[in-house]
């Protein structure tokens, strides 16, 4: 086991060295290890091997496709919240849109809830004065990843702070 871990630590080292991502690594480890059995397809043993290897590589490939469509499928609920928290006070009016869509009016301790689809989405508040004027609007981009349900904490935005994405509420 030991020189395993040796030769892993070559192979990351000569990767990180060149470059090479170690997706493009895994790919190219795959097509040498066909390469390698479809030329020596012509002994018995290695045309069982070459079968079975075609299948495993379409069956992981399968595997990951739908893997794939999960993430960039997936509908997250955005829930708005415009709450005090900590040092941040609540906004008097707020007008959030999520990927353009249409806007939704937040009064000072409202919680409204938004849905999107994909792993990532543009979310736009506009900041209003009492006269319902826009003051100002903030464009972020925000990246959910795989998390079912997210808070943006808007007072904490508005505020410039980094960390405005919250845990879901539930």
């Amino acid at each position: 086991m030991e020189i395993l871990n040796e030769y892993w630590e070559i192979a990351r080292t000569f990767l990180d060295t060149w470059g090479v991502s170690y997706e493009l690594a895994g790919v190219i480890v795959l097509l040498a290890v066909w390469l390698l059995l479809y030329i020596l397809r012509g002994l018995r043993f290695f045309r069982f091997l070459m079968r079975w290897y075609q299948r495993i590589i379409v069956v992981a490939g399968l595997i990951a496709l739908g893997f794939w469509l999960f993430y960039v499928g997936r509908e997250h609920q955005i829930f708005l919240d415009n709450k005090a928290l900590n040092d941040y006070k609540p906004l008097e009016q707020v007008n959030v849109s999520i990927n353009g869509g249409e806007p939704e009016e937040l009064m000072a301790r409202d919680r409204g809830m938004k849905k999107s689809v994909g792993p990532e989405f543009e979310l736009k508040a506009e900041i209003l004065d009492e006269k319902g004027e826009v003051v100002n609007t903030i464009t972020r981009t925000v990246k959910i990843g795989c998390s079912k349900d997210i808070m943006i904490s808007l007072p904490m935005l508005a505020g410039g702070a980094e960390d405005f994405v919250l845990p879901s509420p539930r």
